[in-house]
């Protein structure tokens, strides 16, 4: 396999900006800040040629292993993960006149959704420090590829779920054999649950808030192949957030590509999320640096239906991306999430779970503000598969 070095040197606080070397770490010890990975971009120009290490014709988010945080030499835990279509939409925004409007398809990972990309790296980083066993709290996506993945790592793997994830996806995650934990209440309950268990017995924690900054790096391989399939940079990018942590690490991923010299320019971000669950938008459209826990959350989105109760620095962070990139935050409501997933099955043959569609619902609302402009590119991330999702229709 290609990539022989490692230039992973070790983490940099968001907050307070201290740097700690690789090693178990989840937030910073001197400030509880979420952690960002750091590597030796000079090392790295100096041993690979770029545009070679873009252009690898290898499947799959190994042929990016060396801006991984994992140790070089040795050969990954994968299950095939990455490398997804991005597919040219020609119908279903078609009144709108977008031309260049493309669907990344995350619905084809291994395990249905682009939680596969993160809980690769983490189950290798699991192996990396002598873990021997994992955890997480999960709206579903995470607990299934984290199941998986620990399954085809040989680790015992706990997933806590909150009252309410669909059946289908508890159905999978048993079926990889992790033990399955139904806490009372709300995804912030089961994320306290999951953080319990992981202090407790020394379980490396994949939940995917920004509380593993192991995994987060999985999510920017996304930047990576929409960037070598394209050619070059999309005028915006539109992704379902709940806390947050894709859209930051594609953001990052374009980011490294302009350092290296490939990128001339970087994307617009925009999360979406649903009008029931909504505390980053809110702090968007009210020009708050903070942002506040959502109460009672109620939608049909209930993989991004995410109260950041626990973690609103979570939401700040990803705030602050939005803000940076010059994009955007969006809120869909209950009936356009429904009515836009249907459309996508009947008019692109995609079939996503309601989370993913609001990210293709988010298109036609910033054409309709205008922010979106004539001629403008923009590929919106469908993130999971509707087949886990079947009966999620009304709430």
């Amino acid at each position: 396999m290609k990539g022989e070095i490692s230039i992973f040197i070790g983490f940099e606080c968001t907050q307070c900006g201290r740097r700690h070397p690789p090693g178990l770490v989840y937030q910073c010890p001197e400030c509880g800040g979420s952690l960002d990975a750091r590597y030796d971009y000079e090392r790295f120009r100096q041993t690979v040629s770029i545009r070679d290490w873009i252009g690898r014709k290898e499947r799959g988010i190994w042929k990016y292993r060396e801006l991984l945080p994992v140790r070089a030499r040795r050969e990954p835990i994968t299950l095939g993960e990455g490398s997804t279509p991005l597919i040219k939409s020609h119908s279903i925004l078609k009144n709108l006149n977008i031309e260049n409007f493309w669907i990344k398809n995350e619905t084809v990972n291994p395990t249905l959704s682009f939680k596969d990309r993160a809980q690769s790296v983490a189950v290798n980083a699991a192996k990396d420090l002598g873990l021997g066993s994992v955890v997480c709290a999960s709206t579903g996506n995470t607990g299934v590829a984290a199941a998986a993945y620990a399954a085809r790592a040989g680790l015992p793997c706990s997933v806590y779920v909150p009252a309410g994830t669909p059946d289908e996806k508890l159905r999978i995650i048993r079926a990889f054999g992790a033990e399955l934990r139904i806490v009372e209440g709300n995804y912030g309950d089961a994320y306290a649950e999951a953080g319990g268990e992981s202090v407790r017995r020394g379980a490396f924690n994949l939940t995917s808030t920004y509380l593993n900054p192991y995994s987060i790096e999985g999510n920017k391989t996304v930047a990576y192949e929409i960037f070598a399939e394209l050619g070059g940079v999309p005028d915006w990018i539109a992704i379902p957030v709940g806390a947050g942590p894709l859209l930051d690490a594609c953001y990052k991923g374009f980011r490294e590509l302009k350092a290296a010299g490939l990128a001339g320019s970087l994307p617009r971000m925009v999360g979406v999320q649903a009008q029931g669950c909504a505390p980053i938008v809110r702090a968007f459209e009210n020009e708050d640096d903070q942002v506040r826990p959502w109460d009672a959350p109620r939608t049909v989105a209930s993989g991004i239906a995410d109260p950041l109760t626990t973690y609103p620095a979570d939401g700040a962070r990803t705030l602050r991306t939005i803000r940076e990139s010059g994009g955007a935050a969006v809120a869909i409501g209950e009936e356009e999430i429904v009515r836009f997933r249907e459309r996508l099955a009947a008019e692109e043959g995609l079939l996503v779970e309601t989370s993913a569609a609001t990210a293709v619902a988010a298109v036609s609302r910033l054409r309709e503000r205008g922010l979106l402009q004539e001629g403008q590119s923009i590929v919106s991330v469908v993130t999971g598969h509707g087949v886990k999702d079947l009966t999620a229709t009304t709430i």
